[in-house]
């Protein structure tokens, strides 16, 4: 099982895409990678308050021509704008969009068209193009190419002819060997201009995108709306990622434009705002801060007759700008500073996973860990029971400590026993938060009656059930079947919900909300809320939305059999290897985002944070303290040595899951910390000791604990 990574292009530049290697050189790749964007394998302006994205300049005129127009030299046009690329490229272009049927030149009539009548490609233009494309290339920046613009579309004699020449075109770039190069189908696809349906309807516009893709499924693609920022759903669903125009869209505006649009977890790129100096500062600034990438159109100067390109000179107030938001912060200490760790995220690890320290002096230096006593730490941990296991300790990003015993970190994915119970939370809030979006079948809140989303459960074996909240099958304070009760954690569906006679299951042990007992049961219902609110089996949901986005390739989901009227289901119940554990609880660190996007809702993060009930009466198995328990995570510190467990020397803040067998994930965002351990096993294990060594050995000049 592999996470989904679109992949495109390469170069050979450094931080964002410049200065051509000497001798033999690679074409310009570039890459959209969990919602970053990377140009010759390395993430956009790394380094910068824009790093991950595509900062460009819309010059769909630098391949001009009017077929009117004898006297006008298309070819000299190109030169000029060929010419300044460097420059462009030096204040954080790293993008241009073209279009093949260019803009609006500022005036009427003009015939400026890469396509014939039939949808072929006419050569003469196609060469301008190649000639820009292939000077991108060589400064590693990416073409954005457009086929169609409105006030030309009428050259394309009917919908026939407007579907070849999408066809023509990507087997153009195909067979040209570009990977510098995305698609735009249509330039502001609404527009009442266009001749044919086929282009101006988002269902005609999202089958063009299909239809590209299906020619050549590499090539990413997409079609920009009007001015307003919005794109409709059938074309923001077929996209790759999503174009939008700021043209008619306030600065004070664009947060919530951009915020609108998140609910289709895309990449999100303006290729096109008319505003200029101080404006298009505050614009770009806009975008970035909201994690959208940023397209000045320079109407005026680089779009309309004659056509300048003065590079910087165009508009130094934005250039300067622009320079300053690509280029890496200035003054970063070896060691990355907050605002820098917080955007990365590790790879897959098929494509190289976690990043990874090693050498005593690295470990020191860029994760400010004390190598002695994570030397200690690892002798702790293979002693300190006899089972197979892989464990992790991750630092500032960095894994600095890795212990494998007859299991792989990277691949081992056994049962993580009680460990699920925080990965079904954390799956279940992000279907909350979908769901308030308008993006599944059934609203749900946290808040909400659980058994309103489990039919299955109908009629009730206890009454009292119909009150049960989400949130009480998540904290253990639901009254399902606790763990004390002795009752299997296992069985058919019907037994799981009642209906087999045994009264453990048939009858809550307390009042909802009035008494804490550990309940594994009461997270297997907690499946089927997330099932009937998404419309699809927990596990397919888990995968879409919290799996692959974290870039998690391995897993295997528990299932319950049930008789005919309930059918078989998965429970909570899952496997992970001991990496792709900590990439959940590092998200989780992150305030719940991976780089620009937001995968986990903050709001699950801040409640995690802090008891999500008011019970104060002793757990019924362990008599824990029931203030440990939260939404599926605990609260580790809150420990007072019930049975022998010791929140003592661990930080307020941490938050961990333990599993039996010795199983545990682990975070604390105090510390930049992140612990996890997995065996597939079962029994007890000190898991509170393996987190206090682990918070010990953050060297004292970097924990903020010590004064």
């Amino acid at each position: 099982m592999r996470a989904f990574s679109l992949f495109l292009f390469w170069s050979a530049s450094l931080a964002g895409g410049l200065v051509p290697a000497a001798g033999p050189r690679e074409p310009t790749r570039v890459a959209l990678r969990e919602g970053r964007w990377f140009i010759n394998d390395r993430v956009s302006n790394a380094g910068s308050a824009a790093e991950g994205l595509l900062m460009n300049v819309r010059m769909v005129n630098a391949v001009f021509e009017d077929r009117g127009k004898p006297d006008f030299d298309a070819e000299a046009n190109t030169d000029r704008f060929i010419a300044r690329i460097p420059d462009y490229a030096g204040h954080g272009v790293r993008a241009f969009t073209l279009c093949l049927q260019g803009g609006m030149p500022g005036y009427e009539g003009a015939l400026n068209s890469a396509f014939e009548p039939d949808g072929s490609l006419r050569k003469e233009y196609l060469d301008r193009v190649r000639r820009v494309i292939e000077a991108c290339d060589r400064q590693g920046i990416a073409v954005l190419l457009g086929c169609y613009y409105q006030r030309q579309s009428k050259v394309l004699r009917d919908e026939a002819a407007a579907r070849a020449g999408v066809v023509n075109v990507v087997k153009w770039l195909r067979a040209a060997g570009f990977r510098n190069v995305l698609l735009e189908v249509a330039n502001e696809y609404p527009h009442k201009g266009f001749a044919h349906p086929v282009i101006r309807s988002p269902e005609g516009v999202a089958g063009l995108i299909r239809l590209a893709k299906q020619t050549w499924p590499a090539l990413l693609v997409s079609a920009s709306g009007y001015g307003d920022g919005l794109v409709h759903g059938p074309v923001a669903e077929a996209s790759d990622f999503l174009l939008v125009h700021l043209n008619g869209t306030s600065v004070a505006a664009i947060p919530a434009r951009l915020a609108a649009l998140r609910k289709y977890d895309k990449p999100i790129v303006c290729n096109e705002d008319d505003k200029s100096g101080a404006l298009a500062t505050a614009a770009a600034e806009a975008c970035v801060k909201h994690g959208a990438s940023y397209g000045l159109m320079l109407n005026k100067l680089n779009q309309r007759f004659p056509f300048t390109f003065s590079g910087a000179a165009d508009d130094p107030v934005f250039y300067v700008k622009l320079k300053e938001m690509t280029t890496p912060r200035a003054g970063l200490p070896t060691a990355p500073s907050p605002s820098v760790a917080d955007d990365y995220f590790p790879l897959p690890e098929s494509q190289g996973g976690w990043r990874k320290l090693e050498k005593p002096d690295d470990i020191r230096r860029l994760s400010g860990m004390d190598p002695a006593k994570l030397d200690q730490l690892r002798e702790w941990l293979l002693k300190s029971d006899n089972r197979n296991f892989a464990a992790v300790v991750i630092r500032n990003g960095y894994i600095i400590l890795e212990v494998e015993r007859g299991n792989s970190a990277k691949t081992d994915s056994r049962r993580v026993a009680s460990v699920s119970k925080t990965v079904c939370a954390t799956v279940l809030a992000i279907a909350s938060e979908q769901s308030q979006q308008g993006r599944t079948p059934r609203r749900m809140t946290f808040d909400d009656r659980a058994f309103d989303f489990i039919p299955w459960a109908y009629p009730l074996s206890d009454p009292r059930k119909a009150q049960i909240s989400v949130k009480q099958l998540l904290d253990h304070t639901a009254g399902i079947c606790p763990e004390a009760t002795g009752a299997p954690n296992d069985g058919s569906w019907e037994y799981i919900l009642g209906h087999t006679g045994d009264p453990r299951t048939a009858k809550l042990a307390f009042d909802p909300g009035t008494a804490c007992g550990y309940s594994t049961h009461a997270l297997c219902h907690a499946a089927l809320v997330c099932e009937t609110v998404t419309g699809k089996p927990y596990d397919r949901f888990a995968v879409e939305a919290l799996f692959k986005p974290l870039g998690i390739e391995h897993w295997w989901f528990q299932y319950y059999d049930g008789g005919p009227k309930i059918g078989r289901h998965p429970s909570h119940g899952l496997g992970m290897p001991a990496r792709d554990l900590a990439r959940i609880a590092y998200c989780m660190m992150r305030g719940g985002r991976r780089g620009t996007r937001q995968v986990i809702p903050k709001w699950f993060v801040d409640q995690t944070a802090a008891p999500t009930h008011d019970v104060k009466t002793p757990e019924m198995r362990w008599k824990l303290n029931p203030q440990v328990f939260s939404h599926g995570w605990e609260l580790p510190a809150r420990h007072r040595g019930e049975s022998g467990r010791s929140g003592v020397g661990i930080p307020a803040d941490a938050r961990s899951k333990p599993g039996s067998g010795g199983q545990l994930v682990a975070f604390v965002p105090s510390l930049d910390l992140v612990i996890t351990r997995q065996t597939g096993s079962s029994g007890e294990w000190e898991f509170e000791e393996y987190l206090r060594r682990a918070c010990a050995a953050v060297l004292p000049s970097n924990d903020p604990r010590v004064k």
